[in-house]
């Protein structure tokens, strides 16, 4: 008990050592106390949203005030990089008639001169690695949609790395965010946008250099006040992080009683220690198991909706989202899954060289990856989060369900059943 004393008090001091030393913190207010519109809608981190800026500061027919200046940097850095016929023909190009298409075929950004006979395709992973054959299959797509197009390929990441495979590092070309921050700015020095766009463009530029690029300056000084406190910061940190379990608990009980009622399919052995995984009876009967346990989570299923719990910027986060197991699917689920693909937002993909995992947006509402869950919550709150959750889950199935192919091919089960 004595040690269980002087390890509190030890504690305490930690603590109170720190609050003395609080002007520490004041090194970090560059950081910390400017507004930033990508740091207070959550949105700094998520890959999908950085496509979607970036295409609309491509797009020479939006209102960003750049005119035709970022989608140029783009164009005359493919041709610098990538070299061959019609190098030339690039960078006389005229850029103004481009355009900028989103997702297409999966595809992140698509951009089309079809005056110029021109396309270039960009595949942006920030936070996340290619799978499978996504690259090879992304250049048959836009080969065969555009045979006698000049076609140039961008294969973009935070610090320019080559794509993992040899075959598409040959025909993707590297970029790097930081090539990025320099075509946007010289789009803005070249161009001048009016106060409220350059604001915008600014702070996005703000939130490439420290959530992707990485500061170096901050970096530095969290370090430092890391080491003077470590004490008192790990015991703070520790605090939240037991926030965590309890909120997963709380999620797993949700799911228990859902699968009671008949409403979800929830085997508590198939989640994790951050993750509560289920299923529900319509997306089985579209998607259904496997011969066997063949999945990388070792089921015969190769979906499961998930609760995700993590750690966020300002306290624990939660968010539903749908993933996908390439392991174990056949030509026929294959081709079911990149139907359903298409109904819905893909978030992060990465692999492991051998099999593919995707993650897909449920909820919360689109621009907020994730939900924070307030330090007190209680149980009224998160059950009201996760049946909102739910009923978007159902909206989304709903939605699916009057697809022509959906309702064609549970057509088909029905048929084969009475038979």
């Amino acid at each position: 008990m004595a040690l269980e004393d002087d390890s509190t008090k030890e504690d305490r001091k930690a603590l109170e050592e720190f609050l003395a030393d609080s002007g520490c913190l004041d090194r970090l207010s560059k950081w910390t106390r400017g507004f930033n519109a990508f740091d207070v809608l959550g949105i700094a981190r998520a890959e999908i949203r950085h496509s979607n800026v970036l295409a609309w500061l491509m797009d020479p027919a939006e209102n960003h005030g750049l005119d035709d200046g970022v989608i140029r940097g783009f164009v005359d850095y493919a041709a610098r990089g990538m070299g061959g016929d019609g190098v030339f023909d690039d960078l006389l190009m005229d850029c103004d008639g481009f355009s900028i298409r989103r997702e297409w075929h999966c595809i992140d950004i698509l951009a089309v001169n079809y005056d110029a006979g021109y396309v270039l395709c960009i595949e942006n992973k920030i936070f996340s690695g290619e799978h499978d054959d996504q690259l090879a299959r992304y250049c048959g797509e836009v080969e065969k949609a555009y045979p006698a197009y000049r076609r140039r390929f961008i294969f973009l990441t935070p610090d320019a790395r080559n794509a993992s495979k040899a075959s598409d590092a040959e025909d993707w070309l590297a970029m790097g965010y930081g090539d990025v921050l320099g075509i946007i700015g010289q789009a803005v020095e070249a161009h001048g946008p009016a106060p409220a766009q350059a604001q915008f463009i600014s702070e996005y530029m703000d939130a490439v250099r420290r959530d992707i690029l990485g500061d170096e300056e901050l970096e530095r000084i969290c370090m430092k006040i890391y080491k003077k406190h470590k004490r008192a910061l790990d015991l703070i940190i520790n605090c939240k992080n037991d926030l965590i379990p309890r909120i997963n608990e709380h999620c797993k009980e949700w799911a228990r009683r859902k699968a009671k009622d008949d409403e979800i399919v929830f085997d508590e052995g198939d989640c994790g220690k951050r993750i509560t995984r289920f299923r529900t009876k319509l997306m089985s009967l579209i998607l259904p198991d496997g011969d066997g346990p063949n999945s990388s989570w070792k089921t015969c299923c190769n979906y499961f909706y998930e609760i995700k719990v993590q750690d966020g910027d300002d306290g624990p986060e939660i968010r539903c989202q749908l993933c996908f197991d390439s392991c174990g699917l056949d030509g026929k689920r294959m081709e079911i899954y990149d139907r359903i693909s298409r109904s819905i937002p893909c978030l992060e993909t990465w692999s492991n060289g051998k099999n593919w995992w995707h993650i897909h947006w449920i909820w919360p509402d689109a621009g907020k990856s994730f939900q924070l869950v307030p330090a007190d919550f209680d149980e009224e709150w998160l059950n009201k989060q996760l049946d909102d959750m739910l009923g978007r889950l159902k909206e989304f199935e709903r939605g699916l369900s009057e697809e022509k192919w959906v309702k064609d091919l549970l057509a088909g089960k029905d048929a084969a059943e009475r038979a």
